[in-house]
Parts: C-alpha cells; sequence; structure tokens
C-alpha cells in the first residue's frame, strides 16, 4: 500500500555477493555489468568508478529510453530520490564551519513559525543533527505531501511544510531512536534557507555543485525529457509517469554518472577539490558515524550519520547513501580507507538486487588487488550471554500508519544457542551472532559490530542502525497474535456455517437465523471491501478523494457498525434459543468482529480520510 512512500528513502544497500570471478579490467567490468543488466531486464545504467588517481570511467550501459534506443552515457541525468539527502546535510555543516548554524541548535529557535507537537520540548527538543541523523522521532511522509498532483512548479519550502504539520509529531525522545523521516530532511532544507535567507538549492549549487563542477545536476523538477532516462517500475510497459514531489529537499536531486563520480573524488579526497575544500576533512568524518542515538552512545559505530550512511557488509565497509523514487533506484558508495568509490544508477524500481549486485561489482573490481579485512570477533566470546536473553520488540517504526500491521508482527526472541546468541523474528530466518565487545554484536556476514544491549531508563533494549526494540514479557503479544488470526478467521468462516445452519435447520423445520446469517455476510463484506481498497493502492489514489480513496472511507466507517449489527443480532437469536453449538458460534463471531473494529479504531484507521492524511 505504501510502496511509493518506501521508494522516496532507502539507506544505502548491503553489497551482495557476486558468482563468478572478480573482474581484472576495464572492459572485463563492462560486461559484467551489461550481463547483469540484461539477466535482470533492467533498460540501462549510469556507473561511475573513482579512484584516488581520480575518475577511472563515467559512462552508460544500455538504454536511458529504451523505445527510442537512446543509449545511456556519462551526462544522461537520472532521479537520484534521497541521495539528495547526503548534498542537504553537507551544506548545513557548511553552515556549521562557517560558524552560521549550530548543528545542535533547536529547530524551534532557527524555525519559530514551524508546527510541530513535541511532549518532550522543554527537556528534549528536535535538534538540526536529530533531522540529519533521523532521530527527531518524526513519522515518514503522508500521503497528501508526497505528489504535487497538479504538476505546478516547485513551490517554496515554507508552503510545503504547511501541506501536512500532522508528520510532524514526535513520537518518542528525540536524539535515541533512529526511523527514517524524509519531512524531516525538508524541514532541514527550510532551516538552510533561514540561515541564509536564499532557496536551499541555490545555497547546494554554489557551495556544492559550482565547486565539483557538477553542472547538470539540479533539485528542480523543470528537466527536458531528452536530458533524463526514462524510468520504469516493470521489466515490460510504458515508463512511469514523472510527478514532482513536495519534499524536495528529500528526494528531488536529478543527477549523472560524471557529475556524481565528481562528488565521490572529493569524499575520497577528505572534502578536497582543486585548491581548497568543499568540506573540511574533519567535520566530513563527523558525517560518516551517527551520534545521537541509544546505539551510537553504546558505541555502535555503524549506522546513518550526517546524511551519509555506513554498511559493513563482506567483503568491504562502504560508505555512502541510496535512493529510490518513481521509476529510478540510485547508490553512491565509497571505502572509508579512502582508496575506492563508485556510481550505480538504474532506471528500474523493480531491481534492487541488480543495484546490490552492480554495487558489489564495483568494489570488488575497485580493490581487486587488496585481501577483504577479516571481520571483528571477540576472542573467546567472553561473558556471560544469558542476561541478554528475552523478547525485545520494535518500538520505532518508520510508518505509524502501518503499525495496524506491522505490530503483531514485529519483535524478535534472542536466545543462547551452543554457546552464541541467536535472534529469531516473527517472521522470517534465525540470525546467529557474533561478539565483538562486552555488549556489541555482528551478524554473520558484517565485517564490524551492528547491534548492541543496552539499558533506557531500566529497560533492556537491543539497538543497532535502524533497530530499537525493547524487551517485554511476550505473552501480551502472544495473545494478541492468537486472537487477530482467530478473529479473521473465524469472520471468514462464519457466512460459510450461516449457510450450513439455515440449511440444517430448513431440513428439520426449525427457525433459520437468517438476520444473523446476514449481518455476518455484511460485516464480512465490509472486510472484503477495506482490504480491496488498500491493496496495491498507490499514493495518487490516496493523496486525492479518488473513487478507491472515498472506496476506503466507507469500508473502513461502515465496518464499526456492521460489527455492532452482528453483536445486536447474535444477542437476538440467543434470546430466540438457537441451538446451543451455533449459539457459542455466534458469541465468538460477535466477539471477532467487535474486537477486529476495537483493534482498527485503535490504530486510527476507522473513518479513514486518506486525503487528509
Amino acid at each position: 500500500m505504501l510502496a511509493g512512500l518506501f521508494q522516496l528513502g532507502c539507506a544505502a544497500p548491503p553489497p551482495a555477493a557476486v558468482i563468478g570471478p572478480v573482474p581484472q579490467t576495464l572492459d572485463a567490468f563492462k560486461a559484467a555489468a551489461a550481463a547483469i543488466l540484461e539477466e535482470a531486464h533492467v533498460p540501462g545504467a549510469g556507473i561511475a568508478l573513482v579512484t584516488t588517481r581520480g575518475v577511472e570511467w563515467a559512462g552508460g550501459i544500455g538504454w536511458a529510453d529504451r523505445d527510442a534506443r537512446r543509449p545511456v552515457d556519462a551526462d544522461t541525468l537520472f532521479r537520484v530520490g534521497s541521495v539528495s539527502k547526503t548534498f542537504v546535510a553537507m551544506a548545513l555543516v557548511q553552515l556549521y564551519e562557517d560558524g552560521r548554524l549550530d548543528l545542535d541548535a533547536t529547530v524551534r529557535s532557527l524555525l519559530p513559525e514551524l508546527a510541530s507537537d513535541n511532549r518532550w520540548e522543554d527537556v528534549a527538543p528536535v535538534r538540526v543533527r536529530h533531522l540529519l541523523e533521523h532521530t527527531a522521532g518524526f513519522d515518514d511522509m503522508h500521503f497528501n505531501e508526497v505528489y504535487v498532483l497538479d504538476d505546478t512548479p516547485d513551490r517554496p519550502l515554507e508552503q510545503v511544510l504547511l501541506v501536512n504539520p500532522a508528520a510532524r509529531r514526535v513520537r518518542w525522545r528525540p536524539g535515541t531512536r533512529m526511523a527514517y523521516s524524509n519531512p524531516g530532511y525538508a524541514v532541514a532544507g527550510r532551516v538552510i534557507e533561514a540561515v541564509t535567507g536564499r532557496p536551499f538549492d541555490d545555497v547546494i549549487r554554489e557551495r556544492i555543485f559550482m565547486p565539483l563542477d557538477m553542472t547538470s545536476s539540479t533539485f528542480s523538477g523543470d528537466v527536458a525529457a531528452l536530458r533524463l532516462a526514462q524510468g520504469h517500475e516493470a521489466p515490460e510497459g510504458a515508463p512511469v509517469v514523472r510527478r514532482r514531489i513536495h519534499l524536495r529537499p528529500a528526494g528531488a536531486l536529478h543527477s549523472s554518472s560524471r557529475d556524481l563520480a565528481h562528488f565521490v573524488e572529493m569524499l575520497l579526497q577528505w572534502g578536497e577539490r582543486g585548491d581548497g575544500y568543499v568540506v573540511d576533512p574533519e567535520y566530513l568524518s563527523n558525517m560518516e558515524v551517527p551520534r545521537t542515538t541509544v546505539a551510537s552512545t553504546a558505541g555502535v559505530r555503524a549506522g546513518y550519520g550526517l546524511g551519509i550512511y555506513s554498511t559493513n557488509d563482506l567483503p568491504f565497509a562502504v560508505l555512502g547513501h541510496q535512493g529510490g523514487i518513481d521509476g529510478f533506484l540510485s547508490a553512491y558508495g565509497y571505502s572509508p580507507s579512502r582508496d575506492a568509490g563508485y556510481v550505480v544508477l538504474l532506471n528500474a524500481t523493480y531491481a534492487p538486487d541488480t543495484l546490490r549486485r552492480l554495487s558489489t561489482l564495483a568494489i570488488n573490481y575497485l580493490k581487486r588487488e587488496l585481501e577483504p579485512p577479516p571481520p571483528a570477533a571477540m576472542a573467546g566470546g567472553g561473558g556471560d550471554m544469558a542476561r541478554f536473553v528475552g523478547y525485545y520488540h520494535d518500538a520505532s517504526p518508520r510508518n505509524a500508519l502501518l503499525q495496524a500491521i506491522e505490530y503483531p508482527l514485529g519483535g524478535r526472541t534472542v536466545r543462547v544457542r551452543d554457546g552464541r546468541l541467536e535472534v529469531a523474528p516473527v517472521l522470517g530466518p534465525s540470525e546467529r551472532l557474533i561478539r565483538v565487545d562486552e555488549a556489541i554484536f555482528r551478524r554473520e556476514g558484517e565485517l564490524a559490530g551492528s547491534l548492541a544491549f543496552a539499558d533506557v531508563d531500566g529497560r533492556a533494549v537491543l539497538v543497532g542502525a535502524s533497530v530499537y526494540a525493547e524487551r517485554r514479557p511476550v505473552w501480551p503479544l502472544t495473545v494478541l497474535r492468537a486472537f487477530l488470526a482467530t478473529a479473521i478467521g473465524l469472520a471468514t468462516l462464519a457466512p460459510v456455517v450461516a449457510v450450513g445452519h439455515a440449511w440444517f435447520a430448513r431440513r428439520r423445520r426449525a427457525p433459520t437465523a437468517w438476520l444473523l446469517g446476514v449481518t455476518w455476510l455484511m460485516a464480512v463484506a465490509t472486510l472484503t471491501a477495506l482490504a480491496t481498497a488498500t491493496a496495491g493502492a498507490s499514493v495518487v489514489e490516496l493523496a486525492a478523494p479518488t473513487a478507491r480513496a472515498w472506496a476506503l472511507f466507507a469500508a473502513s466507517a461502515l465496518y464499526p457498525f456492521a460489527a455492532l449489527a452482528v453483536v445486536v443480532s447474535t444477542v437476538r437469536e440467543w434470546r430466540r434459543g438457537v441451538p446451543r453449538v451455533f449459539g457459542v458460534f455466534a458469541v465468538l463471531i460477535g466477539a471477532a468482529h467487535a474486537g477486529l473494529a476495537g483493534y482498527l479504531g485503535f490504530w486510527g484507521l476507522i473513518g479513514f480520510r486518506s486525503w487528509t492524511y
């Protein structure tokens, strides 16, 4: 349902293993990359390979426009989505470097007119650093702040931030948990404007694009179609419709492999470009490490820093960022040792595995003469691990709207098995953890620690780059899961039972509970309509009062009345003296629908008007 929301915000993907030998020449690399694209039916890719000696190659493979047979080249523009965030963060770091901004300044002091809801404001205000590390506690995008549906020109950020202030409700104490939030970067862009008195993209163009000769890069939606690759969301079919987005600092950047190669080259040179620095080396190194989360305080260095994300999956650690927006995926990455970096841009949203494979191919090729570093491990395992055992429930959701589905499915059990910790999620395979410090662990296949056990206000938590899970008793979640599974099963089965009961009652010339059967059918039909209106819905359909959005509203508004009708008819038929077994079943059905309606109401999904969300 929220696929479009997720596409606009992604952290750097972990490199995946590449099957086959590592290419030893540039021609071999290009051939291997072309084979990966062909296998995945991806139209084209913009790729750059960068070393300390400069840009080894920036160019394209495949088609920018598959139908017109227009090839990708080094200057083909791609929509790079959340790669935009690195540039916004770097512009703010530059202002800090200039002495014009304190990254620990409160957002309220810089933007007093900005509406937000933070019940911790007096003791824990949202600071600029929190925006950049996704630790402000904000929800991710709401439907009506994603796309500019009337395709009007780019609106000023001060107007954009008036679209939906509800997205800026702080859900937990700022500076503790990381939850990816595109609205936070829109606020960060507005901070640039408040400090400089100029549009955020003008500042980025002057301070970053121009010094790096990124002459094609732009945050503007006014990009000529012939300069831009055509994006696709499926291997077959027409290109996606290009839509402007409201939160431009979070994901509106258009760039090319050549331009981003210049940016990566600067990162490898510790911020240096020509005779000067785009960003001071010390401040750049501070961008690469998270500092505001419980995980970072516990000693985990991997995670989301100031617009730069770290990943330590084998064979080599990588810093960078990934992006995704309708029809496009992107990634840039560079080695913390500053010897190699890459850019991969795809015009296919449906190929995240291709993005991972090409990223891995690039870093392996660039480091082909080096042996991968050994993974970190604590000698002898060390210490008593039984103290970490327990059930930990996820407590840092990215999208509050999805909690009706995600809450009962979140969480994991930590146990000791064969002398090692094992994490077993509610869904999915278990993971074995390897100890690297007293309370820091890594997953198998990682180079360094990515998870830590800590204490927050007397409660044990499992924390990591995007993990914040609290140790709790498991029985309330077990009861909830059992209820939801049973209630949905009973509700689905009820109409069948009603038909069977009517048939037997007719044969025995007994009174039939026809009203009960009708209300059961009505309740199930309403639930089905609710699921149908939700399944496969696009953000565009839900951001305006479309037929689907109205259907979702009607079904969610009618369901509690249908549940009430079930309860009332159950009481009526019980008083009439229906057979005991059937009566008990009817009571269970009434309780199931009443409980489901209450559950949806708890999450704010009764009478849900998506176009106002």
